[in-house]
């Protein structure tokens, strides 16, 4: 059985430690960590986010930093689409 790394639309693709959830977390967070909704949002204890979030997995934690951090049209900080390929 082959895996096939994952990409992004951009042409990224996972290669050694960094994986595509680092990959977006690294294109859509701002430098003041605030989400789509105003808020700051950024781990401070093990799985909680600083706006109230109690996750119960890391894999968790990382959707709903992406939830925030996304905006609609996909569009990173570098002015390029990103999402998964495939």
């Amino acid at each position: 059985m082959t895996i096939t790394p994952a990409q992004c639309a951009c042409g990224f693709t996972e290669l050694g430690d960094e994986t595509l959830a680092d990959h977006l977390h690294v294109v859509f967070t701002p430098d003041d960590m605030r989400g789509k909704d105003g808020l700051v949002h950024e781990e401070r204890k093990r799985l909680a986010c600083s706006c109230g979030l109690a996750a119960r997995t890391p894999d968790e934690l990382d959707g709903h930093f992406r939830d925030v951090f996304t905006p609609d049209d996909g569009v990173g900080r570098d002015g390029r689409k990103h999402a998964p390929a495939g």
